[in-house]
């Protein structure tokens, strides 16, 4: 898992103004200093399942919220944080599944 998604998601919030730039969405959106981004691309790493679980719960819940504070205008934005949360659950799963496909987990 490259760093492309997280590279989207931050653009997306930005975009949206739920994130201000890349330092605040490393450090409010995925609980990671500010330089996180950066880093994952220096080394040529992906992102770990914790912080992409740590972001995925913050859009549910932030999704739920706008949701249910009835604005219609919010609407948009729940689906939009629904989409990323997608992401990131796919994301999650696929490393998930790598881990449990290993060879060496497989033997029996």
């Amino acid at each position: 898992m490259s760093v492309k998604l997280l590279e989207h998601m931050r653009d997306e919030l930005i975009s949206s103004g739920a994130a201000a730039n890349t330092p605040e969405f490393c450090r409010a959106w995925l609980g990671r200093s500010e330089g996180y981004i950066r880093t994952l691309r220096n080394h040529g790493t992906g992102p770990s399942v914790e912080t992409l679980t740590i972001c995925a719960h913050k859009l549910g819940h932030y999704a739920q919220r706008l949701r249910a504070s009835g604005v219609f205008e919010h609407a948009a934005m729940a689906e939009q944080f629904d989409q990323l949360k997608a992401l990131c659950d796919d994301a999650i799963a696929r490393q998930a599944e790598a881990v449990w496909r290993a060879p060496e987990r497989m033997a029996v």
